[in-house]
């Protein structure tokens, strides 16, 4: 079996928190009236705090667990009159409230941190991840679950995952079981609370009616950054505007954004061949990490994830966005510079 460095991935799995086909609001069902959005918001942020202010969980049960996970984690309703048991955290007590603009508007999520995960690795907004969870309404009805590891890529989730999941690591350690099973350890757990905005707003899922708020318990297990196009620019890069939405980079034009364009400023050359790639490999990841390690970085390089070859030995290549003519913008993004080198 092979791994690649701090990731197994199988095939995509398409779930609940996956943006789903128009299929799903029922065929030919009357579409839902969209709110103002802001206006929304505060609905909302005021039905998720009364959420907050009236339900616990089994903070004690849940700190004497080395590595605690989705089923372990309970939220329980606090009856009026009734005080937070001993052994119980209320959840307002606890949650990291996070703002984000999406959209346009602002919006307030909050996050429970059980663990912060030990792992080297952190996602960002448009990573591959793989993680158990579970996802409810806040009536507590279960809209969707995993029985074991799936596979997400951050790109195409609901916005409030790709705001959550950089803030923690993934597993520090995994290991095969006898049963074909693999176990990790140290890996990122909590659970994140969501206005609808950041979650489906208006369009209705199977089980999840149309403005709901959403609220997700979840291990973060692996994590390996995206290169969407095999470009060789790993896909966050590829947000220009930095809004952490790829769709709307679109350098040339074309109606292909970035992220999924092979030529990103549309000069007849391929992105792939207008930065530099310095390739590193080792039959040792050991050795490998520590040779990385030992590389000075400029602002226009990076290293790609490390990553298994099928002969047993480890690579990554070290990308330098090449700036031929000095303006400021690399080649790839500069359809000048092709014309330049063509006039010398």
């Amino acid at each position: 079996m092979k791994f690649n460095y701090n990731i197994l991935f199988i095939s995509l799995m398409i779930v609940a928190v996956m943006s789903c086909d128009d299929d799903d609001n029922g065929g030919d069902a009357p579409a839902v009236v969209e709110n103002d959005r802001t206006e929304q918001q505060v609905i909302d942020r005021d039905t998720l705090l009364n959420y907050l202010n009236t339900h616990y969980y089994n903070s004690t049960e849940i700190n004497a667990l080395e590595n605690p996970t989705v089923d372990d984690l309970v939220f329980s309703t606090l009856s009026e009159g009734e005080t937070v048991p001993s052994d119980a955290t209320l959840l307002s007590s606890v949650v990291e409230t996070k703002t984000t603009t999406y959209k346009d508007v602002n919006y307030e999520y909050y996050i429970l941190k059980i663990n912060q995960g030990s792992g080297a690795s952190s996602p960002v907004f448009s990573d591959k991840v793989r993680v158990n969870y579970s996802g409810s309404l806040q009536d507590g009805t279960t809209f969707d679950s995993s029985s074991s590891p799936v596979n997400f890529d951050l790109v195409y989730v609901v916005a409030g995952w790709n705001r959550v999941m950089p803030e923690f690591n993934a597993a520090s350690s995994f290991e095969s079981n006898s049963d074909g099973t693999v176990g990790f350890s140290g890996y990122g757990m909590g659970a994140m609370f969501l206005p609808s905005g950041l979650g489906y707003y208006a369009d209705p899922k199977p089980s999840i009616p149309s403005y709901s708020n959403l609220i997700f318990k979840f291990e973060l297990i692996q994590t390996e950054v995206n290169d969407h196009d095999g470009d060789y620019v790993s896909s966050y890069l590829e947000d220009i505007n930095g809004d952490f939405d790829l769709f709307n980079d679109d350098t040339d034009g074309d109606l292909t954004p970035d992220f999924a364009d092979t030529d990103d400023d549309g000069d007849g050359t391929n992105t792939a061949n207008e930065v530099e790639v310095t390739k590193y490999t080792n039959a040792s990841l050991a050795v490998l990490k520590n040779e990385i390690k030992e590389v000075s970085l400029n602002d226009n390089q990076f290293f790609t994830a490390i990553k298994e070859k099928n002969d047993g030995t480890y690579y990554a290549n070290l990308i330098t966005l090449v700036d031929t003519n000095g303006n400021g913008i690399p080649n790839y993004l500069d359809a000048t510079e092709s014309k330049t080198q063509m006039v010398n």
